[in-house]
């Protein structure tokens, strides 16, 4: 029998699966990465954000001063320059909601926990909005949101402010699908 952690897809002990050829198949505890959104979110949306199936990327064009949510538990404001597609890998679960960057504060102060969800209860406090500047300098960036997903950037010379609450890790990387 396979034990779980409280959090998905992340096993407490060291187990061995027999394979039919004779062999074993070891799975090891998953390493707790303080950062991702499961430590901050209510176990009833985890479904929201967790994948139980494979990603299917979402592509979105956006001109300059558009933002995309993810949830109310992500934002990335797309700042120029030019139009650009961004494409999202999360969840299918995970709402993605475009709008005008002039709209996105009150649309967040509004929708929090209703549109923006998860999470799914307006009245659970997650720890305020920390922005992340970035300006990507290789054809194709990834944003990425630990524990929820990541936007890859496509083209060179964009500019992003990307928001999490605080305590969620919010990095860039090279984007890991070329093409």
């Amino acid at each position: 029998m396979i034990t779980t952690s409280r959090y998905p897809g992340t096993t407490l002990d060291f187990i061995g699966i027999p394979l039919e050829d004779g062999r074993t198949l070891y799975d090891t505890p998953g390493v707790v990465n303080p950062e991702q959104a499961a430590h901050f979110i209510d176990p009833s949306d985890y479904k929201k954000v967790m994948p139980h199936k494979e990603i299917k990327p979402r592509v979105f064009q956006l001109n300059e001063n558009q933002t995309l949510f993810l949830g109310g538990l992500a934002r990335i404001d797309y700042l120029g320059t030019g139009r650009r597609s961004l494409i999202v890998y999360a969840a299918d679960d995970l709402y993605i909601h475009r709008t005008k960057l002039e709209n996105a504060d009150e649309l967040y102060r509004n929708q929090y926990g209703r549109l923006l969800s998860p999470p799914s209860d307006p009245g659970q406090a997650l720890p305020e909005m920390r922005r992340h500047d970035f300006h990507t300098k290789e054809k194709d960036t990834d944003i990425v949101f630990s524990g929820i997903g990541w936007i890859t950037v496509k083209g060179a010379g964009a500019k992003v402010a990307a928001y999490a609450p605080e305590g969620i890790g919010v990095r860039i990387r090279s984007s890991i699908i070329k093409g």
